[in-house]
């Protein structure tokens, strides 16, 4: 066996566990399907495919509460922007869209 069946057998420390986590993680941010990620750790760490499902798990999980930590402030941007667009609506009599806009603010502050 190669260097990489014998990397397979040794589990990884927990800093290795986050190095992986978070290049998978940018695999997964680039668009990388499940199958290139399991060959990715394959070649790179020598992991069996269930260990890649385990760092896709592990990887998904992150992405999902980095966005939860960042809805707050991405709402509070979008609900300003809908604000300042309503307002320039209004300035130039598009009576419509600055209907829509209310509506999108009600939506995102979650009053209908």
């Amino acid at each position: 066996p190669g260097p990489a069946a014998a990397m397979s057998r040794a589990r990884a420390t927990g800093a290795e566990l986050e190095l992986r986590t978070r290049e998978v993680v940018g695999l997964l941010t680039t668009g990388a399907c499940r199958n290139t990620v399991l060959k990715h750790c394959r070649e790179t760490w020598g992991v069996s495919p269930r260990s890649a499902d385990r760092l896709l798990a592990r990887a998904r999980q992150q992405i999902k509460a980095d966005w939860e930590n960042q809805r707050s402030d991405i709402t509070a941007g979008l609900l300003s922007s809908l604000s300042s667009l309503e307002q320039q609506a209004r300035e130039a009599s598009q009576l419509g869209v600055a209907l829509a806009c209310i509506n999108s603010i009600a939506k995102l502050a979650g009053l209908l």
